[in-house]
């Protein structure tokens, strides 16, 4: 046989040494761009070997499982090994009488050609099992800037699929490295403690949870997949469910796919996975109606002596009668996640009112808050009640199957045992115990104990904004004179402001409005400040012609004078007309608060022919006639007055002008 072809029997050798070598080079150029790549951006090259087996880290266990799936699950062919005999014969010409003996001879040729010195004995290490074994390596690093490095790094080689991208499942990995280190890296970038970052924590271990117990649904006691196991995670199922991925063909069409399915098209979930919706349903309860459906159908089934279909998805191992309280549980699980996901689909909702309204906003809110951290908390407790339930049943059966207990494993149970691998317990574990640490810190981060904290906070950066934005240094930048937004009730105006006395701060204020203040100042403080502006003074010091002297404003030259209106009409317009006028009405109230009669109101009109809104210019020479009439000039309207008005709630000091409570005041 081995005479047919002699010629080309004798060209094996140096045939196959081209082949091994052209593919060596190729293999050596992928390394060494990789390596290149890593010197430029890390600073290093990337090494092989060691590294922890386990991490405290949730994320970082995370990506640590999903590598070791990857290189498990990568078959040796994918590594780049030296090919069969057979393969030798199919990629080299003219080998028609070699070719018969792929069959028989296959495992005569690496020998033979190791001996004849064309293939070293080791084969060097492939780019991706070495990225793999460099995540191991450098994953325990807490650093940022190690973080921001290795993701830059990984972002890098996704953009270079035409070197990269032999294996899709690499890419896949990929991805999933650099979302979760981009989580990590935003969890170390927070240095603050406030409830929007806290809000999005929650919902990011949220997430993190969901992810570890998929696994569970998909592994623990069904029989779901086909063929290699594909990556577990959301993304992944997600995409499944539009376009057909190995390992999920059989999936949707069996009974626990079915609900998985609904979980997953939910529109709670969608809005907590941050999903595109296309759907308006939101009353809809499928899961529910289905879980229903199929917890009736199971129980039926085993009453009538029968064992669950092969459509169940159940592995057979929990098919039987005896297995009843593990199926009812396994179907009860998707029930607690369909809760839980629901409430931490409402967190989504209160960070995005938190990051618009700020802290304020989750302490008004902080009994309806409060309470969905606890329907969270004991949806999380119900959860992990299920899961351990279901564990320790299916390790019971482990047991069995390998003390020999039970009868002979077929290849369906011994692809189930194996799989059993990929669920990790103590990781949910983990999962969960961040989950109710972080619902914790909000649930403080939101309660009465911290007003003190929170009211003194939004008075100090209410008071630097009033600081900058009086003082002369940041006025002389601007093009025109810049507004005062009145932010709460109790407002420095003017430079070198000094902080309110304790006995002087206010008990409630209001920001984003949402108002802030013990309960029970809550209900005294019902009425809108603005609506006291419009009430007249009781007729006692409305009528006033002549108020005393402690009435009278400050007397002053002309310079403090105009910086007095520069900065009343800073403070006052803007909350009491659009920025630039106020109503009659408004300013009627203005010239009550400073002690006038109706009459002299009438003549203070009347002396600048005002019918509608005021304008600053107009306002300022009502004002400086209530100056003059409280100092006691009745009858002359002209002349620059000697002090300014005073009104009730106001306080002027020649340098900075204060907002007082009485100014709310009737």
């Amino acid at each position: 046989m081995y005479d047919s072809a002699p010629s080309e029997q004798g060209d094996l050798p140096l045939r196959w040494s081209r082949v091994e070598a052209s593919w060596r080079r190729k293999r050596q150029k992928r390394l060494d761009l990789l390596q290149d790549l890593a010197r430029r951006v890390l600073g290093r090259e990337l090494v092989s070997g060691g590294g922890p087996e386990s991490y405290e880290n949730t994320v970082a266990e995370s990506v640590l499982r999903a590598v070791r799936q990857y290189q498990d699950q990568r078959p040796r062919s994918e590594r780049c090994a030296p090919p069969t005999f057979g393969e030798c014969c199919a990629v080299t010409p003219g080998l028609s009488a070699v070719r018969s003996l792929s069959s028989s001879a296959g495992g005569l040729l690496s020998p033979m050609l190791q001996h004849a010195g064309l293939v070293k004995d080791e084969v060097d290490v492939d780019p991706e099992d070495l990225l793999c074994e460099d995540v191991r390596c450098w994953l325990s690093s807490t650093s940022r800037g190690e973080l921001e490095r290795h993701l830059g790094f990984y972002r890098q080689v996704l953009m270079r699929p035409e070197v990269f991208a032999e294996d899709p499942r690499f890419f896949h990995l990929l991805v999933f490295l650099c979302e979760r280190l981009e989580e990590l890296l935003g969890r170390l970038s927070v240095t603050s403690r406030d409830c929007a970052t806290q809000l999005a924590k929650v919902i990011s271990i949220g997430k993190e949870l969901l992810d570890g117990l998929l696994p569970v649904l998909l592994l623990s006691i069904c029989d779901l997949l086909d063929g290699p196991t594909p990556l577990l995670s959301i993304e992944t199922l997600l995409s499944s469910i539009e376009t057909p991925i190995d390992g999920f063909a059989k999936l949707w069409d069996l009974d626990c796919g079915r609900i998985l399915y609904e979980l997953l098209r939910s529109q709670h979930f969608r809005d907590f996975w941050e999903l595109r919706s296309d759907r308006g349903d939101r009353g809809q309860t499928k899961l529910l109606d289905l879980w229903l459906e199929l917890r009736h159908s199971w129980v039926d089934a085993l009453d009538e002596g029968e064992d669950l279909a092969l459509g169940s998805g159940i592995h057979q191992l929990f098919r039987s009668k005896s297995s009843r309280e593990v199926q009812q549980q396994y179907l009860d699980l998707y029930k607690q996640l369909d809760n839980l996901i629901k409430f931490l689909s409402m967190v989504a909702h209160y960070r995005r009112l938190a990051n618009i309204a700020g802290d304020a906003a989750m302490y008004h809110l902080r009994s309806t808050l409060h309470h969905l951290l606890q329907e969270i908390e004991i949806a999380v407790a119900n959860t992990l009640a299920l899961v351990s339930r279901i564990m320790e049943e299916v390790r019971r059966t482990v047991m069995n199957i390998t003390s020999g207990n039970a009868k002979g494993a077929t290849g369906r149970t011994l692809t189930w045992l194996g799989r059993l691998q990929m669920i990790d317990e103590l990781s949910v574990a983990r999962s969960a115990t961040s989950l109710l640490e972080a619902i914790q810190e909000l649930r403080f981060l939101s309660s009465d104990s911290r007003l003190p904290e929170l009211r003194k906070s939004c008075q100090q950066s209410l008071q630097q904004i009033c600081e900058i934005t009086a003082s002369v240094e940041f006025r002389s930048r601007c093009a025109e004179v810049p507004p005062t937004a009145l932010l709460a009730p109790d407002v420095f105006v003017g430079d070198d402001v000094e902080s309110p006395k304790e006995d002087q701060k206010l008990e409630i204020f209001e920001v984003a409005g949402a108002r802030i203040g013990p309960p029970a100042h809550m209900e005294a403080a019902a009425a809108q400040p603005l609506e006291a502006l419009r009430q007249p003074l009781p007729p006692s010091e409305a009528s006033r012609s002549t108020p005393p002297s402690e009435l009278q404003g400050k007397k002053c030259q002309q310079d403090e004078q105009d910086r007095f209106y520069e900065l009343f009409f800073a403070a006052v317009l803007p909350l009491l007309g659009d920025g630039t006028s106020i109503s009659i009405e408004q300013a009627t109230s203005l010239l009550q608060k400073g002690g006038l009669s109706e009459q002299q109101q009438q003549e203070a009109f009347e002396s600048v022919g005002a019918e509608q809104d005021l304008e600053s210019e107009e306002l300022r020479r009502v004002l400086e006639r209530m100056a003059r009439v409280q100092d006691g000039d009745q009858a002359s309207g002209a002349g620059a007055p000697r002090r300014i008005p005073w009104i009730h709630g106001l306080l002027w000091d020649g340098r900075r002008l204060r907002i007082g409570e009485g100014f709310y005041a009737p």
